[in-house]
């Protein structure tokens, strides 16, 4: 579900972009047209249009911005992890986060924050990609 409203977002941003380049495009022509001699009538007339698509164009940025955002916040509501207040203490392990053994990579946001380790111990946090937390640690003092 989350999918299929990022490609309906992600959508309606080109759609606004498609229009925004054609809004600019007609402001352009309608700024070009005025060293033309005109009546004062038709001259009010240009400018009202102007005013008009400006406005059209101030509307279809905010609608772009509003659909960025949206698609930013769903991507990271499909993919994202909020990791906080990993501890791990005397001789252990505390490993948090996204685990790969292989394949493609996948979109992670993550947002970390608050992880300690002490006295001997190991706090990966994060995201592996075919990594052995074996190797991670000693072979201790005998071996």
């Amino acid at each position: 579900m989350l999918q299929q409203n990022e490609v309906s977002l992600q959508r309606q941003i080109d759609q606004a972009v498609s229009k925004g380049m054609g809004i600019v495009g007609a402001l352009q022509r309608l700024s070009d047209g005025g060293s033309i001699q005109q009546s004062e009538e038709s001259e009010q007339s240009r400018q009202e249009l102007f005013y008009e698509m400006q406005q059209q164009k101030t509307s279809n940025d905010t609608l772009r911005k509003m659909c960025e955002e949206a698609l930013s916040r769903t991507v990271y509501e499909r993919t994202g992890q909020k990791i906080k207040g990993v501890k791990a203490t005397n001789n252990s392990a505390a490993p948090t986060g996204t685990f790969i053994s292989s394949g493609e990579d996948p979109k992670i946001d993550q947002d970390i924050s608050d992880v300690t380790a002490d006295n001997w111990s190991l706090a990966p946090v994060g995201y592996f990609k075919g990594m052995d937390f074996k190797d991670l640690w000693p072979k201790g003092p005998a071996q």
